[in-house]
């Protein structure tokens, strides 16, 4: 895309500015393009990148996600979800639109202990290839770099049972050739369950104004409400929110995602623009997902009716063992009732007559038996030798439990892409508990803990144990 940015000798820095920041507010480089109304303050904020939607699995059901957990990409629908995390898990996505535009996002989520909650860090980057100017003869003056970035940081914990709580705090950066402007805003997130039914409310994009060119523009504030709820056995979700942006129409979203095997998921999504006939983000959207171990992968398209269809790629993944849906509850088998002792049939006995006794004929003595000679004592049987362990002095470092054996060796292998050494790793079936990855055995426990700590600061769960025979 090439943007001409034409200058005069008669034009002032403050009119150039101006100019420039007409573009950025009128182009439209974040949602599809849409019919203004009077009442309706359309492409009057600043910050328009804020209300990408992030994720790819979010996506798929058209963004009513404000009551369903969808890993770190939950810092951006209701930060209050990730409250419930039990794994530090890192998500990356890429998403383009009319070619030339696109947007990066990468998340990185972690427990912190049961009186911090959950921290969760994140980068939002929306860039576009480089503006060539022009002066008013066509001569080229250069080009401009554009792009918009986020930084948000954000804090998550349940406060009570059934009641968590999140915020999100950000740094929003953007940039248009020579004119570029930076703010400040917060988001406010809430969630709970009742009767199986999950429920979250999320207030976007609070703080003040950003100074553009001369200017000062507001953000995109918004609200959400969202529910959702999981039927048969889990394998259904269906989920359901309402959207009210600032600076545009009231949407109702609705989107359904079904899971035909643990490894993967189908999305099905509907949005409805209400205030408005005909908008290019009314319609439905469609997602896939698969999940691999510890590794997920989602797609998802959102068609742009009569415009440009989005599509969106994203990446997740779980360190320190896979984070795997459970298995769907199979109902419990019917007990069959004990079979009952048969009825006798006839007229009831009252009381029987006791058995005559009957004396036992004379028996003639019989003669002592000879008494038993006592048996010889035996030698006690040798103790049996103990095992042998290994010497005290050797421990193994030990990355935790896994559900099956290709988390282990996915976790194995993303060790070895991390430059440790994984030739004496050892990955043990445990009955009934899953599997145990051993990576190393050293003879210092001084060595064995320095190494677990280097893992601790990647955020993998490590100990030092005695090594098992």
């Amino acid at each position: 895309m090439r943007m001409h940015i034409v200058s005069s000798a008669h034009a002032t820095p403050a009119r150039i500015a101006g100019l420039i920041i007409t573009l950025l507010l009128s182009a439209p480089l974040y949602v599809a393009v849409r019919p203004a109304q009077a009442f309706v303050p359309v492409g009057t904020s600043a910050g328009g990148f804020l209300g990408f939607e992030i994720g790819a699995s979010s996506a798929g059901l058209a963004g009513a996600n404000t009551s369903v957990a969808s890993g770190p990409s939950s810092q951006f629908w209701n930060p209050s979800l990730l409250a419930g995390m039990s794994q530090p898990q890192v998500s990356i996505m890429h998403a383009t639109w009319l070619e030339n535009l696109q947007y990066e996002w990468i998340g990185y989520a972690r427990p912190l202990g049961p009186k911090l909650g959950t921290g969760s860090l994140s980068v939002a980057y929306f860039h576009m290839p480089s503006v060539s100017g022009v002066d008013q003869f066509d001569n080229p003056t250069g080009d401009f770099r554009v792009y918009d970035m986020a930084l948000t940081m954000g804090l998550a914990r349940q406060v009570m049972k059934g009641i968590s709580l999140g915020a999100n705090a950000k740094l929003i950066r953007q940039t248009l050739a020579t004119v570029a402007g930076t703010g400040a805003a917060v988001d406010l997130g809430a969630s709970t369950r009742v009767r199986g039914t999950s429920i979250g409310v999320t207030v976007q994009n609070l703080g003040p104004n950003i100074s553009l060119g001369g200017g000062s523009y507001p953000l995109p504030r918004q609200i959400r409400y969202g529910a959702s709820h999981d039927f048969f056995s889990d394998r259904v979700t269906l989920a359901a929110d309402y959207n009210m942006p600032s600076t545009y129409y009231d949407d109702l979203r609705v989107g359904a995602e079904v899971r035909p095997h643990p490894m993967v998921a189908v999305r099905l999504g509907y949005r409805r623009e209400f205030g408005v006939r005909d908008d290019p983000a009314t319609g439905l959207s469609y997602g896939l997902g698969a999940h691999v171990g510890p590794v997920n992968v989602d797609y998802a398209m959102t068609p742009d009716n009569a415009f440009a269809d989005v599509h969106r790629l994203s990446f997740g993944y779980s360190f320190g063992g896979a984070q795997e849906r459970p298995e769907p509850k199979k109902p419990a088998p019917k007990r069959q009732p004990a079979p009952q002792p048969p009825v006798q049939k006839g007229p009831p006995v009252i009381a029987a007559a006791p058995a005559p006794k009957i004396a036992p004929p004379p028996t003639e003595p019989v003669p002592a038996a000879p008494p038993k000679a006592q048996p010889e004592p035996q030698p006690a049987p040798a103790a049996p030798a103990p095992a042998k362990r290994p010497a005290p002095d050797t421990f193994e470092v030990v990355l935790g439990k896994y559900q099956s054996e290709a988390s282990a060796r996915a976790e194995l292998k993303a060790l070895q892409i991390l430059g440790f050494s994984v030739k004496d790793a050892r990955i043990t079936a445990l009955p009934g508990q899953g599997y145990r990855l051993a990576l190393a055995r050293l003879n210092s426990k001084k060595s064995a803990n320095d190494l677990a700590a280097s893992l601790s600061r990647l955020s993998f769960t490590a100990s030092v144990e005695i090594a098992q025979p």
